[in-house]
């Protein structure tokens, strides 16, 4: 067998793509599911270096990952409702832009600040620097990556004092935990 032959035997894809780690400590793959978490790497998987653009069928993920093309597209629509992916139609075909979202906590482990941005395989390196950079300083310049600060101003009296109960709910992100308030202020604007 020739040289060039023999090397032909030895090809492998060697490029890499990475998941933060945020988004398992943050609960979001238990969340999202096998399948959401599934499509979610596949469509990574497709993602163009430069552009930050996937654009796999519904077909190709389906086949790429095992899943049924019914719970596919059901994965894609949790992970837009998630905010780790934006679809856009162009044609006759879906483009995919991946967001990566990384929580931020204070110093006693309280929610801080949310982090998001388009996930571009080119811009990764200034991503986490720019993450970096705003947990030592507390400041971002904001050319890669969104921070939402987290200020939840909750002051809840119970007792027969006349309370008032004043939630802000306006930088509230995550809807399970923005329904658990909307039920209490409901609660108590009842009585």
């Amino acid at each position: 067998m020739s040289d060039g032959k023999q090397l032909e035997l030895f090809q492998a894809e060697t490029t890499w793509f990475h998941v933060f780690r945020s988004m398992v400590d943050n609960g979001d793959v238990a969340k999202l599911g096998p399948f959401a978490v599934t499509v979610y790497l596949v469509i990574k998987a497709y993602t163009n270096y430069q552009s930050g653009m996937s654009f796999p069928s519904v077909e190709t993920i389906a086949e790429k990952s095992g899943i049924s093309e019914r719970k596919v597209k059901s994965a894609i629509a949790d992970l837009v409702e998630a905010g780790y992916l934006r679809k856009e139609r162009k044609g006759r075909r879906n483009l995919y832009t991946l967001r990566e979202k990384v929580d931020i906590q204070d110093d006693e482990g309280r929610p801080a600040a949310v982090a998001t941005w388009d996930y571009l395989p080119s811009t990764v390196k200034e991503a986490r620097a720019e993450l970096k950079n705003f947990l030592m300083t507390g400041e971002s310049d904001g050319k890669v990556v969104m921070i939402d600060n987290i200020n939840l101003n909750i002051n809840l009296q119970v007792g027969d004092n006349n309370s008032q109960n004043n939630f802000n709910l306006d930088k509230v992100k995550d809807k399970d935990l923005k329904a658990v308030f909307d039920r209490m202020q409901k609660h108590l604007d009842s009585k």
